[in-house]
């Protein structure tokens, strides 16, 4: 009855959260590409989607093992354990963030031949935001697992790109002219706003302290767990975000600008995708501290809703897609068949993802690298033989057919690994995958 009611309620905000926040998103994204210039605007989505990889990286994976470290202290309300939690990983990203700027600054300064910050690329400026992005990843993933989907997903489904949408409406009335800067500082100063509250909140529900902190037992066994899960995350989001880099090499500057307002239109479906999983999230990582047959119950449970939302979106987005790339502006509808090739692809992956979520929850997290990885080499492969000739078209397609093939072996790999599994396995078989 209690997962019932969470679930319905989860369903709702969720449904909110994706509506609402596709639309805002949208809303940034055309404000911004008719205030830049067609090539900064392909900057920016360089940028972003460097920065959010970065994000992912050095978290080596607190945010996606935090449902299931953090199932049984959010059940005893050990605020000091999840403080250990959180500042363990808070500490590996700090440190690695700094990394990362001082090797992004260092290869500016090797390509450009100069030490001035406003030479270099919009990766430079974007790079301070890692650690921030890092934080609030890890913070959303403890109000998600603690069942506070609207706190979790509101702030930055909503919030944010609503609030970076006024920040370039402003600037482009009270400035001559908008730089690509000052959209990248005033994102910053946004993001330590929404992550601060983030904090305060935890904090408030006693779900978070750094007084005291518990620190967390075995990290070498931690880290064993949740690097292969940040591997498999890392490759899935490079996948996305290949294309983007592929272009700025192979293609036109403008067509960088063009495609990237397809994958902003097709970006609905993972947004989609990703929230369905964190509802069922946090029910799997309990359901995991049972055993493998209950779990089950809430995968395909979740597997049913996912199929539904992501047939119906891709169903409105083929039919509409046209439209709203045109409201980017009448040439961006050169990327019209680039766009559909992108829903398919996303479609393709959307129906599998949890099934690579389970993988990784089951201790397999190493046949979803693998796969990942073989992913990412065909799609690099199909740009490099694509791009020349058929440019944004081509980066889609070859999107496409990569994760119709990751899709492809990560169903072989779950139906091959349940065949081969014994009858009634336990969570708690000793695998630090499985603890």
């Amino acid at each position: 009855m209690q997962q019932d009611k969470y679930l319905k309620q989860g369903a709702l905000t969720l449904s909110v959260s994706v509506i609402i926040g596709f639309l805002v998103d949208y809303a940034f994204n055309l404000s911004l590409s008719r205030t830049l210039t067609t090539q900064e605007y392909g900057d920016y989505k360089v940028a972003y989607a460097y920065a959010t990889i970065c994000g992912v990286l050095v978290l080596l994976g607190g945010d996606r093992v935090a449902p299931k470290i953090l199932a049984r202290p959010l059940a005893n309300k050990s605020a000091r354990e999840i403080g250990g939690f959180v500042v363990f990983f808070g500490k590996i990203a700090l440190a690695l963030s700094f990394i990362l700027f001082l090797i992004t600054y260092l290869s500016g300064y090797i390509h450009l031949d100069s030490w001035s910050v406003d030479d270099h690329h919009a990766l430079l400026w974007i790079s301070a935001a890692i650690p921030l992005i890092a934080l609030g990843a890890i913070l959303s993933r403890v109000l998600q697992s603690a069942k506070l989907l609207m706190y979790a997903n509101f702030p930055w489904r909503i919030v944010l790109p609503l609030a970076k949408t006024l920040v370039v409406l402003a600037l482009a009335a009270l400035l001559e002219q908008v730089h690509l800067w000052h959209v990248i500082v005033a994102g910053i100063v946004i993001l330590a706003i929404i992550t601060s509250w983030q904090f305060k909140v935890l904090k408030h529900r006693n779900l978070l302290t750094l007084a005291r902190i518990t620190p967390v037992t075995n990290p070498p066994q931690l880290l064993a767990t949740s690097i292969p899960m940040m591997l498999a995350m890392l490759v899935t989001i490079a996948i996305s975000q290949l294309d983007l880099y592929m272009l700025e090499l192979l293609a036109l500057e403008h067509e960088v600008g063009h495609y990237a307002g397809a994958v902003t239109t097709a970006h609905m479906i993972p947004v989609a995708q990703v929230s369905v999983i964190a509802l069922f999230i946090p029910l799997l990582g309990q359901a995991l501290e049972k055993s493998e047959e209950h779990a089950e119950d809430v995968l395909w449970q979740g597997q049913k809703v996912l199929l539904i939302t992501v047939l119906v979106l891709s169903c409105g987005l083929f039919l509409s897609g046209s439209h709203l790339l045109q409201l980017f502006g009448e040439d961006f509808f050169s990327a019209n068949d680039a766009l559909h090739f992108l829903i398919l692809g996303s479609c393709f992956w959307a129906v599998t993802a949890f099934i690579s979520t389970w993988l990784q929850y089951t201790g397999k997290g190493k046949y979803v690298v693998i796969i990942g990885m073989v992913t990412l080499v065909t799609d690099a492969l199909l740009n490099w033989l694509l791009i020349p000739t058929h440019g944004i078209t081509g980066a889609a397609m070859s999107t496409c057919v990569a994760l119709f093939l990751a899709s492809l072996l990560t169903w072989a790999t779950f139906l091959s690994t349940k065949r081969h599994a014994p009858n009634g396995h336990s969570m708690h078989s000793g695998e630090p995958g499985n603890r």
